[in-house]
């Protein structure tokens, strides 16, 4: 996560401009970062969009120790970069967004939007086999079950929104243990993965354990309960 805390400007307060006057700085750059871009600057001021083709672009920092706008003055003028550095178009100036949905990176991109701009989100276009648990995590409220990424993330509803899990898409096979955690309420046990997750449940939450599906052949989980919760041996079918 980037550190914006500098960032409160609006737009529109800000400098649309490629043209940096290095004493506006907030924090005026080393004399090695001057000295290194010294054919750039003139009577006290650089071309920041030039400098940054040459030397690399470095948009966190502008708009952390500055009050200007390189973005909004790069969009218009056609050369702002939307593949590499989308990014910082939901950070520090999403009404740039609007019009511009089609030239965002949504592949790459897409949850800084739901991270820092969640109004300009559009689920058609989020990357929702990459980035599921951004959702899940930032904005729940944005949580689509169709398009949700179940296979790879399924474990992220367990633990920050569980009121949205699907049992019939959720991956039980590897994330079984979450549900024992985190959410023992929604537990299924003709779904939960008994043969490998049993310990979570006897760990978490023994009053789910079904006596005919645990697991009383793993050795590690036997150990726990014989050393932890001796209690739970008499739940232990006799033929077992």
């Amino acid at each position: 996560m980037m550190n914006i805390q500098n960032t409160n400007l609006s737009i529109m307060e800000r400098i649309k401009t490629n043209i940096v006057e290095i004493n506006k700085l907030y924090i005026a750059p080393c004399k090695d970062w001057i000295k290194r871009r010294r054919e750039l600057v003139v009577n006290g001021k650089i071309d920041i969009h030039q400098a940054f083709i040459e030397y690399g672009e470095e948009y966190e920092w502008l708009y952390e120790n500055s009050p200007y706008d390189l973005i909004g003055w790069e969009i218009e003028n056609g050369c702002f970069n939307w593949e590499e550095h989308s990014q910082y178009v939901a950070l520090f100036c999403p009404e740039y967004i609007p019009g511009n949905e089609d030239k965002y990176n949504w592949e790459k991109n897409g949850k800084e939007i739901a991270e820092y701009c969640p109004k300009y989100f559009d689920k058609e276009r989020f990357n929702w086999k990459k980035d599921s648990a951004y959702i899940a995590v930032f904005y729940p409220e944005l949580f689509d079950s169709e398009k949700f990424n179940w296979k790879k993330y399924s474990w992220v509803v367990a633990q920050h929104c569980p009121q949205f899990l699907d049992p019939n898409k959720y991956n039980w096979e590897k994330y079984s243990w979450d549900i024992a955690q985190y959410c023992p309420q929604h537990l299924d046990p003709t779904k939960y993965n008994w043969e490998k997750h049993s310990w979570a449940v006897a760990r978490f939450c023994p009053d789910k354990i079904v006596p005919e599906l645990f697991n009383w052949d793993d050795i590690d989980v036997m150990r726990f309960i014989e050393n932890y919760k001796p209690e739970l041996l008499k739940l232990k079918p006799k033929n077992q």
